[in-house]
Protein backbone atom coordinates (compact mmCIF):
# COMPACT_ATOMS: atom_id res chain seq x y z
CA UNK A 1 0.00 0.00 0.00
CA UNK A 2 1.44 3.43 -0.72
CA UNK A 3 0.51 6.42 1.28
CA UNK A 4 1.42 9.62 -0.69
CA UNK A 5 1.93 12.67 2.50
CA UNK A 6 0.00 15.62 1.66
CA UNK A 7 0.63 18.76 3.94
CA UNK A 8 -2.28 20.65 5.84
CA UNK A 9 -3.93 22.86 3.71
CA UNK A 10 -3.39 26.23 5.13
CA UNK A 11 -5.24 28.11 3.23
CA UNK A 12 -9.12 28.49 2.04
CA UNK A 13 -9.70 28.64 -1.95
CA UNK A 14 -12.04 31.19 -0.93
CA UNK A 15 -12.67 33.84 1.46
CA UNK A 16 -14.91 33.66 4.53
CA UNK A 17 -18.04 35.31 3.76
CA UNK A 18 -19.30 37.78 5.92
CA UNK A 19 -22.34 38.95 8.27
CA UNK A 20 -24.46 41.32 6.27
CA UNK A 21 -23.66 44.85 8.47
CA UNK A 22 -19.60 43.89 7.63
CA UNK A 23 -20.57 43.42 3.75
CA UNK A 24 -22.61 46.66 3.41
CA UNK A 25 -19.69 48.64 5.20
CA UNK A 26 -16.86 47.21 3.30
CA UNK A 27 -19.40 47.92 -0.03
CA UNK A 28 -19.86 52.09 1.43
CA UNK A 29 -16.16 51.84 1.88
CA UNK A 30 -15.12 50.98 -1.68
CA UNK A 31 -18.13 53.62 -2.91
CA UNK A 32 -16.49 56.15 -1.34
CA UNK A 33 -12.88 55.86 -2.89
CA UNK A 34 -14.41 55.22 -6.12
CA UNK A 35 -16.12 58.53 -5.54
CA UNK A 36 -13.06 60.00 -4.46
CA UNK A 37 -11.31 59.10 -8.04
CA UNK A 38 -13.85 60.94 -9.92
CA UNK A 39 -12.17 64.52 -10.49
CA UNK A 40 -14.23 66.10 -12.79
CA UNK A 41 -18.17 65.97 -12.18
CA UNK A 42 -20.38 64.63 -15.44
CA UNK A 43 -21.86 67.46 -17.70
CA UNK A 44 -24.92 66.56 -19.59
CA UNK A 45 -24.46 66.81 -23.65
CA UNK A 46 -25.00 70.40 -24.52
CA UNK A 47 -26.64 70.79 -28.42
CA UNK A 48 -24.04 71.72 -30.99
CA UNK A 49 -23.91 75.68 -31.67
CA UNK A 50 -25.77 77.23 -34.20
CA UNK A 51 -24.03 79.69 -36.23
CA UNK A 52 -26.04 82.90 -36.24
CA UNK A 53 -26.03 86.25 -38.15
CA UNK A 54 -24.35 87.63 -35.38
CA UNK A 55 -22.17 85.07 -34.28
CA UNK A 56 -18.08 86.23 -34.10
CA UNK A 57 -16.88 82.77 -35.77
CA UNK A 58 -18.53 84.44 -39.46
CA UNK A 59 -17.38 87.73 -41.05
CA UNK A 60 -19.42 90.08 -41.97
CA UNK A 61 -18.88 89.46 -45.80
CA UNK A 62 -20.16 85.54 -45.47
CA UNK A 63 -23.23 86.92 -42.69
CA UNK A 64 -23.90 89.68 -45.72
CA UNK A 65 -23.87 86.70 -48.18
CA UNK A 66 -26.23 84.82 -45.95
CA UNK A 67 -28.74 88.01 -45.27
CA UNK A 68 -28.90 88.27 -48.92
CA UNK A 69 -29.27 84.85 -49.94
CA UNK A 70 -32.09 84.56 -47.09
CA UNK A 71 -33.78 88.15 -48.90
CA UNK A 72 -33.19 86.86 -52.55
CA UNK A 73 -34.92 83.70 -51.17
CA UNK A 74 -38.05 85.25 -49.96
CA UNK A 75 -37.44 84.16 -46.28
CA UNK A 76 -36.57 87.86 -44.79
CA UNK A 77 -38.65 90.81 -45.83
CA UNK A 78 -37.38 94.62 -47.03
CA UNK A 79 -37.77 95.29 -44.08
CA UNK A 80 -36.47 92.73 -42.00
CA UNK A 81 -33.15 92.72 -44.35
CA UNK A 82 -32.75 96.65 -43.94
CA UNK A 83 -32.96 95.59 -39.67
CA UNK A 84 -30.81 92.72 -39.92
CA UNK A 85 -27.99 94.48 -42.34
CA UNK A 86 -28.04 97.49 -39.92
CA UNK A 87 -27.57 94.99 -36.87
CA UNK A 88 -24.37 93.26 -38.35
CA UNK A 89 -22.84 97.16 -39.50
CA UNK A 90 -23.38 98.25 -36.53
CA UNK A 91 -26.04 100.93 -37.21
CA UNK A 92 -28.96 101.57 -35.59
CA UNK A 93 -32.19 100.46 -38.05
CA UNK A 94 -34.36 103.66 -39.04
Amino acid sequence: MLFLYRPRQTWMPYRVPRDVTQQDMYNQHLQEEFDATIRVPRQAPTAPAVATTTSPAISLPEALQQLGALHASGVLTDSEFAAAKAKLIGEQPA
